[in-house]
């Protein structure tokens, strides 16, 4: 019984790895996509006018200022989910490796910060 707890588990911890990088990779595409808008944005747009953007499933008329003021809000919130998903990621992978039995010093080499 212990082993198909253990199996389960494991399964359980794949599926969430999985799905943290489904979820980082979503992630990235809009990050992508606001870095376009905004270099868009400031390139080529006159900063008095009201731009168009699209909000979901209906596009509203805002002011240029705001506009980019969400933008980059947005892309300060998309990196600290970015972070944090892959931060939950290494957790998960040194757990996977303590449940396979080992002791999880492969995983730990990813948890590796760089210098400042």
């Amino acid at each position: 019984m212990e082993f198909v707890n253990t199996l389960h588990r494991q399964e359980l911890l794949v599926e969430e790895i999985l799905t943290n990088k489904e979820l980082i990779v979503d992630y990235d595409r809009r990050r992508n996509s606001n870095r376009e808008a905004l270099s868009r944005l400031n390139k080529d747009m006159a900063k008095d006018k009201k731009v168009w953007v699209n909000l979901g499933d209906m596009f509203v008329k805002m002011p240029h200022d705001s506009t980019v003021a969400m933008l980059k809000k947005d892309q300060a919130t998309l990196d600290t989910e970015i972070s944090e998903a892959r931060e939950t990621m290494k957790e998960k992978m040194v757990e996977l490796e303590k449940l396979e039995g080992k002791d999880g010093s492969r995983a730990k080499a990813f948890q590796l910060k760089g210098m400042s």
